[in-house]
């Protein structure tokens, strides 16, 4: 997922606490993801100046933080080392390594997960459904991944 540069921030109609990163040029590879602050109000992002620096970030430029999620041994967990940041008015993310010490693998209790079915890896037909799911709402916006 490295080469991949090109992505569409799309929501999942059916789970506002959801959305996807759906790749633009590989419609197979789709990455479900959480605001982490909704499921834990302390959470906080250390990175290095040099690690915004890609992001273009100017006084004042808000900065968005999201968390994959995944499924592992029948729950959902979210990534809280490794947060994927948005600036979405330049339209670039990037995913880091926090300075924090966070855990890989945060369980996600809290989140409805009667309908959310995440594999440890997006396959086809995953991707598939949440373009399709997400088709009916409206884009939230295209993001291209910071050099």
């Amino acid at each position: 997922m490295e080469t991949l540069r090109d992505w569409a921030l799309l929501p999942d109609s059916e789970n506002p606490a959801v959305a996807w990163l759906q790749s633009a040029s590989r419609g197979d590879r789709a990455l479900p993801l959480i605001s982490p602050r909704a499921f834990f109000p302390d959470y906080r992002v250390q990175v290095s100046r040099r690690e915004l620096a890609g992001l273009h970030m100017r006084p004042g430029t808000e900065l968005y933080v999201l968390t994959t999620i995944s499924g592992n041994s029948g729950k959902l967990t979210t990534n809280l080392r490794s947060p994927i940041l948005l600036n979405l008015s330049r339209r670039l993310g990037c995913q880091v390594i926090t300075d924090n010490d966070h855990p890989l693998q945060q369980g996600v209790s809290s989140l409805q997960s009667d309908r959310l079915v995440v594999p440890s890896t997006c396959d086809a037909s995953t991707a598939a459904d949440a373009v399709a799911a997400a088709t009916s709402s409206s884009l939230i916006g295209q993001i291209n991944r910071a050099a």
